[in-house]
């Protein structure tokens, strides 16, 4: 039983190894790109504008669509308005008949019509009123200003959607960098580890001596104090390589205690770059660049629709109305009118022409913005090119460092224990080794961050 009991636990230890070791996010830098790229919350905001920009668009594409509105009304009048008329009438009316000798009624004649005419008022209209009412507007001809208008909604989503691809290659930067600068830390921890066990070698080599009386206190001292001084180098090596770590899984939007393995190498890259192809790259695919061309473009537009401001805009309406009451008759019934019209602007206390000013102000801001950045764009692409390409020079220097610091740490070690060398200067010939290497891997990740950059000046993400 005790040994049936041993064997579940080893197991039970074994499948949670084995869950820990499935769990552990094995990346590489495109892996970490296309992660940063499939979080949402990374380019949410340039998403949304360019969405507005779309929604925008579709609104100034209505304004060359027919405008129908209904309205339904129901007015109380508290006195309808009147007028009195006259309608004519007539009585049949008999009269007596008189004697003009004696003045003695003789008698009655038959019925005579006499005109009696009758006053009535007349109400114009009624107290319950009742409309409901359909109305047409087209605008017929406005010299240009809805279609330049629907022109800059049309620009303006293109410059939202060069800002968010603008977005998309300023987080692949990110992620490619913190990538390499989490992984940079992560080996420099394994040269420092390196460099930590030889150093607890030789210092096991320094006591041994001077437990034979072969080296002195002092060198045991320093030894022990060098020794301490690289694990303090060691402890801080390795809480930046968790922050970094840290960093990178924020920008990939995971969970900052995620385990993760690294699974790409600090390699040296042959990868070289023409200045002068690379900055006329820049030029043409920057999306910074083509936002601000749009942004004059649109600039443009807005000082063709100021000059325009004070033509005339012809325009067409029609109205059918189903009311109560209808004239003078107190039923429902239809009616219709149509309008054609022109309007135009006589006298703005000249603000038309204040706007044409500022509109072309504002052409001109964007022209010369333009042109200041294009100069930005081409010392950007030229400092990242030149920088890429001693980077690389770099990266080359310091391996050939690394050779000379690794055969005279072997040189020294043979010395040293043969007594040719002091302590001082085999720890000396330790501390190059480990410098040159911590260069050297400084060299190849700050060559990919730089490649990343200037991947992105020249428009390639």
């Amino acid at each position: 039983m005790r040994r049936f009991a041993l064997c579940i636990f080893a197991g039970l230890l074994a499948a949670g190894a084995a869950g820990a070791r499935a769990d552990t996010l094995r990346l590489d830098a495109a892996k970490a790109v296309e992660m940063a790229l499939s979080n949402p919350k990374q380019v949410e905001l340039a998403t949304a504008k360019m969405m507005e920009a779309v929604a925008g668009k579709g609104a100034a594409f209505g304004a060359f669509l027919p405008q129908i509105s209904a309205t339904g009304t129901y007015t109380c009048l508290a006195k309808v308005s009147s007028f009195p008329m006259t309608i004519p009438g007539y009585t049949n009316i008999p009269f007596w008949v008189v004697n003009p000798r004696t003045g003695e009624t003789t008698g009655m004649t038959d019925p005579i019509p006499v005109y009696t005419p009758d006053t009535v008022s007349v109400k114009l209209g009624s107290s319950d009123n009742y409309a409901l009412t359909g109305t047409v507007q087209q605008t017929l001809f406005t010299w240009g200003k809805l279609l330049n208008a629907y022109r800059m909604a049309g620009l303006s989503q293109e410059i939202q959607m060069q800002a968010l691809l603008q977005a998309r290659a300023q987080l692949r930067v990110d992620a490619t960098s913190g990538y390499y600068q989490a992984l940079l830390v992560r080996r420099t921890v394994g040269v420092m580890n390196d460099a930590l066990r030889q150093l607890r070698g030789h210092v096991g080599q320094v006591q041994s001596l001077y437990d034979n009386g072969m080296a002195t206190k002092l060198d045991l001292m320093k030894a022990t104090l060098g020794l301490q001084q690289m694990e303090a180098q060691v402890s801080q090596v390795e809480n930046g390589a968790e922050l970094a770590t840290a960093a990178l899984l924020n920008t990939l939007g995971l969970d900052p205690a995620t385990p993760v393995a690294f699974s790409e190498e600090l390699a040296p890259d042959s990868f070289t770059v023409d200045v002068d192809q690379a900055t006329q790259q820049a030029l043409e695919r920057r999306p910074e660049l083509a936002q601000l061309r749009n942004a004059a473009k649109m600039a443009e537009l807005g000082v063709r629709i100021a000059r325009t401001a004070n033509l005339p805009n012809a325009f067409a309406q029609a109205n059918l109305s189903y009311k109560n009451p209808v004239g003078f008759s107190a039923e429902w019934g239809a009616d219709w009118n149509a309008t054609a019209g022109i309007s135009m602007p006589i006298f703005t206390g000249l603000s038309n022409y204040s706007k044409l000013k500022a509109a072309q102000a504002r052409h001109r801001q964007a022209r010369i913005a333009l042109a200041l950045v294009e100069d930005g764009v081409k010392l950007e692409v030229k400092a990242l090119a030149l920088g890429l390409n001693q980077e690389a020079k770099n990266a080359a220097f310091q391996k050939k460092n690394v050779e000379v610091a690794e055969a005279a740490l072997g040189l020294a070690q043979a010395r040293y224990e043969n007594g040719l060398l002091t302590n001082l200067d085999y720890m000396d010939s330790q501390v190059a080794l480990t410098q040159a290497r911590v260069a050297y891997l400084n060299a190849m990740a700050n060559y990919q961050i730089a490649k990343a950059k200037l991947e992105k000046a020249i428009g390639e993400h």
